[in-house]
């Protein structure tokens, strides 16, 4: 795997391991002592303020800061506040998803991101959020934080080098290979052996991808507010306002927010919203996780991706009986709602593109979502509890599910709800390993209790007693169930950190007692999907169908597709070709056909400057041609 997906290993940061003695360590300290006090003192005055500014990247809008420094000489700086971003700030480094610091600086920041930054090859106007994170994991790992500091929370760690590295690179058999791996710039020890860099976020989930950015974040501390981190649950401030928290997120694995207790808000002004409004979740459980998305879409968007649902008429795409699994479609008994699949329409994809900016995903990726599904519950319908994460434990599918080696699953759902259903009407979503918000442990109901409590309220007479449906309306009166009503979105994470499943994720959808339910959700993954390039497989099960002559008949058909201008409309002298809204390649009168490998289902549209003049929905046959 490494040796594979190094290709920036000619940008490599070389790391020496700290238990070798054989180069005369007294000698090697006292030189790096005098040289480590020559460069605190004299590092002010050559310096500039806006050092992190403008050499290694800045926000690029990103990350708010009202900071505007003019150019310098570095020989007229001065000792003051704003010559060291970091100086009276306390770093502290959090592991993903998790509330409490796993390790704290012990030495100055600056300095240590400058002696990382040295063992980059790359010129510093060439770098990018690669860099950094090779950078930023190398200061921390060798100066910042202890050298026993943020471990791996599970397993052993690797011997003789920083526990940062250890959790940062969690080996190859447990490194999903995301899409950007090529990337990494990874460090080196003095054995040769690499170690691919955490990426690096906000409590927000924001990847801060510069130091510029790390360095605005530190000068708004300095402001002298209370960070949401040092929020007591009375709400006071509970510490000093000087801390910068970071979270680490090792290689091939994406950000999880760490929630600290219920009721817990995280403003998200990063996610923007056709209204305008501002976007923040809102803590509903710890165990499992799952928040409120406060402002994430509206009415209008509600109905128009019903509206579309309902004029769906492909057979892929079409509402019809729900189906479960991970191959083809099959109809399960204790699965009564109807779905639809909207995968490339103007609504779906908005939403979509909108989930992965909560997720804190830095940029959209169509393989690691799966189609908006659309679905409708009429009365008495319901889903038994279920984990969205596909259990393929006997490995019989080409695909590798196993998220928590190199495979990748489903990883975080986003619910939306698209009807307003009163407190008796059911159609809530349960999760049956939780309990009410709030309800102390004395006052929890079991299901034998729930049962007779509901027979005796006549509220699901309509319901065979004993029957699945009639269990689940009392585990959704006596557990934490989330109500629906018209514009509401909740997340929910399928996994934990390391890509294990998360068993408490367990949920499903409450018989509607009285009306109608329509909501729709969209499942994100760890890493490319089913079907699409660069999809970890299982080498043994595709090894033995190759054998047999069998192909996977759950992954997708490519279709070659080719886009011609004829010439003849003047209209389109100078067209583009677009892949839904993503620009594919020019196709206007004198351009060369665009060939293109793509799928069912999929959306083309040829524009001029903004105007959409054509549009193709790719059809099922093996090659298809289109013109203008």
């Amino acid at each position: 795997l490494k040796n594979q997906q190094t290709t920036k290993s000619s940008n490599h940061q070389s790391f020496e391991d700290p238990q070798n003695s054989n180069m005369g360590v007294a000698k090697t300290l006292s030189l790096s002592a005098a040289f480590y006090f020559l460069g605190i003192n004299i590092s002010p005055y050559v310096i500039s303020a806006n050092f992190f500014d403008s050499r290694i990247g800045g926000t690029e809008g990103r990350i708010d800061t009202d900071y505007k420094y003019d150019e310098i000489n570095p020989k007229e700086v001065k000792e003051g506040p704003d010559e060291n971003p970091f100086e009276g700030i306390t770093l502290l480094v959090h592991r993903n998803g998790e509330v409490d610091p796993c390790g704290a600086q012990k030495t100055d920041p600056l300095a240590a991101i400058r002696s990382s930054m040295d063992h980059i090859d790359a010129p510093s106007s060439e770098f990018d959020k690669y860099d950094f994170d090779s950078v930023m994991t190398r200061a921390l790992a060798s100066s910042i934080l202890s050298s026993d500091s943020c471990g791996p929370a599970r397993g052993s760690a690797k011997n003789g080098i920083p526990e940062l590295l250890n959790f940062c690179d969690m080996g190859e058999d447990h490194t999903p290979v995301l899409l950007d791996h090529e990337n990494l710039v990874p460090l080196v020890d003095s054995h040769g052996d690499y170690y691919f860099p955490c990426h690096f976020h906000t409590r927000e989930g924001v990847r801060i991808a510069s130091i510029g950015e790390l360095a605005d974040l530190a000068r708004k501390k300095k402001e002298g507010t209370c960070s949401p981190e040092q929020m007591s649950d009375s709400g006071t401030c509970a510490s000093s306002s000087n801390e910068l928290h970071i979270y680490a997120v090792p290689a091939g694995r994406l950000f999880i927010f760490a929630p600290k207790y219920v009721g817990e808000i995280f403003d998200l002004p990063h996610v923007k919203v056709s209204s305008g409004l501002p976007v923040s979740l809102k803590v509903i459980s710890i165990t499992p996780r799952v928040f409120d998305v406060i402002n994430f879409f509206d009415r209008d968007e509600s109905s128009r991706i019903v509206e579309k649902a309902l004029k769906e008429t492909s057979e892929t795409h079409r509402m019809k009986r729900s189906s479960t699994g991970a191959s083809g479609y099959n109809v399960n008994s204790q699965r009564t709602s109807e779905n639809g699949f909207d995968t490339h329409g103007k609504e779906a994809q908005k939403v979509k593109r909108r989930c992965l900016d909560v997720l804190g995903f830095d940029h959209y990726e169509e393989s690691m979502t799966d189609g908006l599904q659309v679905l409708r519950y009429n009365k008495t319908t319901a889903y038994i509890p279920h984990m969205d994460w596909i259990d393929d434990h006997y490995k019989r599918e080409e695909h590798n599910f196993d998220s928590a080696g190199v495979g990748t699953n489903r990883f975080a759902t986003i619910l939306l709800y698209m009807s307003d259903l009163d407190e008796n009407d059911g159609g809530e979503t349960v999760f049956k390993e939780g309990w009410p918000v709030g309800q102390p442990v004395e006052e929890r109901v079991q299901i034998d209790e729930a049962l007779r409590t509901l027979r005796e309220s006549g509220d699901a007479d309509m319901l065979e007693q004993g029957s699945w449906q009639e269990t689940m309306v009392a585990q959704c009166r006596s557990r934490l169930a989330v109500r629906p009503n018209s514009a509401r979105a909740v997340l929910f994470y399928s996994q934990h950190p390391d890509g294990s499943p998360d068993e408490s994720s367990k949920h499903g959808g409450c018989p509607v007692l009285h009306g109608e339910k329509w909501a729709a959700n969209l499942w994100v993954w760890n890493g490319p999907r089913n079907g699409f390039p660069g999809s970890p497989v299982n080498e043994e099960v595709v090894r033995k169908r190759k054998e047999k002559g069998i192909s996977d008949p759950n992954q997708p058909q490519q279709i070659n597709a080719v886009f011609k201008n004829t010439g003849r409309d003047p209209r389109f002298e100078k067209a583009s070709l677009y892949f839904q809204e993503t620009f594919w390649g020019p196709l206007g009168h004198n351009d060369p056909e665009l060939r293109v490998n793509t799928y069912q289902g999929h959306v083309w549209n040829v524009m001029v400057g903004v105007e959409v003049l054509q549009t193709w929905t790719v059809g099922s046959e093996e090659s298809q041609r289109f013109t203008v």
